[in-house]
């Protein structure tokens, strides 16, 4: 049922799970790619001048990378995916399209006006704005979590932040489920690895602009 609240306040922690009234938009649509892509890079841009560290990227990830990432997610296992560091949506978008049910799709960013603009992009999904550590005001403890896809910038972030992140999306994860992530510092160490997950695949896409890293990670 959608939501008719501008903002609901999660009462676990004070972290705002945001819904637009869009009840004429109940369902997710993509929007035409050059009026979005403009759009995405203005708002980006914006972000980074007010927080380069934590937005970790100066234009938008291309589609390219986006699907690659989809890609990795098994659209016929039960549970929640969720997206870390959503940003403008391009793979939010790509998720969508990969098959993901909107209803099954967690999306967690922690700029306000990110956030805002992806509730407004993605009205049938769950859109939290909020720190990606702050599990208990996102995530039931009875909810399966068989995939996150990171888009944070981990190997910019403070060690302790980054501590925080991954080792409570581990402990999080179901049983055999997938962790990816993408970076454009490859051949540092991943703070995944350092949370006790394996990195079981890995690609590299190269049409991207600067070419990155996909890893993907699983628990056993």
């Amino acid at each position: 049922m959608m939501r008719s609240a501008n903002s609901v306040l999660n009462s676990k922690e004070g972290k705002h799970e945001v819904h637009l009234d869009l009840a004429a938009s109940a369902s997710w649509r993509p929007m035409a790619a050059d009026a979005a892509y403009e759009s995405d890079n203005r708002l980006l841009f914006k972000e980074v001048i007010k927080a380069p560290l934590q937005t970790g990227a100066i234009c938008p990830s291309s589609r390219r990378l986006a699907n690659r990432m989809a890609a990795m997610i098994d659209v016929h296992t039960d549970g929640f995916v969720v997206e870390l560091g959503a940003g403008t949506g391009v793979v939010t978008e790509a998720l969508l399209q990969r098959g993901i049910l909107p209803h099954r799709l967690i999306v967690i960013e922690k700029s306000a006006s990110l956030a805002n603009h992806l509730s407004r992009r993605f009205p049938s999904v769950k859109v939290f704005h909020s720190d990606a550590a702050d599990i208990p005001a996102i995530v039931s403890h009875n909810e399966t979590i068989k995939a996150v896809v990171s888009s944070l910038p981990l190997r910019s972030l403070p060690h302790e932040q980054v501590a925080r992140i991954s080792q409570a999306w581990t402990a999080s994860l179901a049983p055999e489920g997938r962790l990816i992530q993408f970076t454009y510092a490859p051949f540092r160490a991943s703070a995944w690895l350092q949370a006790g997950l394996q990195r079981m695949a890995h690609e590299t896409e190269w049409l991207n602009m600067p070419p990155a890293l996909v890893e993907v990670f699983s628990k056993t």
